[in-house]
């Protein structure tokens, strides 16, 4: 079955806007998660794996960013191998 075009696309933009939103709701829970571990292994006296835990955040923090502008990216652009210069083709 072939894929449907709308309007020159083969992908909404509400998808992309979809992906991103529910990529940084996803890396905001991410965030509260590492925090209240981090929280946790200071008060039972696990100092030192607080270290990973702020490492691992911050990882995670900066992969969703970069997933959510390459979302970003696609719902202004579009797929660029599939919609790219559709209008030339016409």
């Amino acid at each position: 079955m072939a894929y449907s075009r709308t309007k020159g696309r083969y992908v909404p933009r509400s998808t992309w806007f979809a992906l991103s939103c529910s990529t940084m709701q996803l890396v905001t829970t991410i965030a509260l998660v590492a925090l209240t571990a981090s929280l946790a292994a200071v008060s039972i006296g696990a100092a030192d794996d607080v270290m990973a835990i702020a490492l691992v955040t911050v990882g995670v923090i900066v992969l969703g960013l970069a997933l959510v502008r390459l979302f970003v990216s696609l719902e202004v652009n579009g797929l660029p191998l599939l919609e790219a210069d559709h209008a030339s083709t016409t």
